[in-house]
Formats: C-alpha cells, structure tokens, sequence
C-alpha cells in the first residue's frame, strides 16, 4: 500500500511537472527556477517536493487520492471566488466587492510595491496564472 502510494505521489507530480514543462513559455519558465533556458532534474525534483508539501494536507510525506481531491477542490473554490468574488455572499458582486477584488489583484502582481504595474510585472503573474481562472502558483 505504502509503496503504491508513493509511486501514485510521484505519478501524478511528474504529469503535473510534465504538462507545465510543455504547455508553454509562461509556464515552462516557471518550472525553469534558475532562469537558464532548460529544466533540470533538481529543478523538477523541486517541484514534485513543492506539490507534494502542498497536497500533503496531513503531512505524512505521501499524497492520497483523497488529499489530491481535497487540493483539487479548493482551487476550484479559489477560482469561483477570483471569477466571483461575492465577498458578502448575497449572490451578486457590487461594485465595491469588484474593486476590491481588482485592488487585491493590483497589489499582488506589484511585486516591488511602487504602485505601478511592469511588463515583467504582468508577465510573472500571467504565467503564476493569474487573471486566467487559475489558482496562485499552480504546479
């Protein structure tokens, strides 16, 4: 059991790692850590550890089909609130909750906090995800 655990662990972190080297240049220069222009074994080991601690939700070192599903379904609810972000949860999004949300986002890609928005700015959070749906720093 624990032995089919570890390999469906390192399964499913290899396809996750897998498909972000392919998919394409937003995301394979975000599994490219040090910048060079390839992906290494100890690049990819660092991310097979990064969604292993992240899916670990019990931290035992291995990643069940329940934990995976667990992780699965909070990014889906991290997705509806980023599309829809009803704060107040009355079923409608108002103009105060859709400026917050646009000011949150604004402050999260301002990495150097100066108030405004780079190209390299946009472009890293582009490829984290943001602004597409998809849940911060997916691996």
């Amino acid at each position: 059991m624990m032995n089919k655990t570890i390999l469906a662990a390192a399964s499913i972190a290899a396809l996750v790692v897998g498909g972000v080297a392919v998919a394409g240049p937003g995301k394979f220069s975000r599994a490219d850590k040090d910048g060079d222009g390839k992906i290494s074994v100890q690049e990819i080991d660092a991310r097979n550890k990064e969604f292993i601690a992240k899916a670990d939700a019990d931290k035992d070192g291995f990643v069940t089909e329940e934990e995976m599903e667990a992780l699965r379904a909070a990014r889906k609810a991290e997705m509806k609130a980023r599309m829809f972000p009803d704060t107040n949860k009355d079923g409608y999004v108002d103009r105060r909750e859709h400026e917050d949300a646009a000011r949150a986002r604004f402050a999260d890609l301002d990495k150097d906090g100066d108030g405004r928005l780079s190209e390299q700015e946009m472009r890293d959070g582009h490829s984290r995800g943001h602004g597409r749906g998809h849940g911060r720093g997916r691996p």
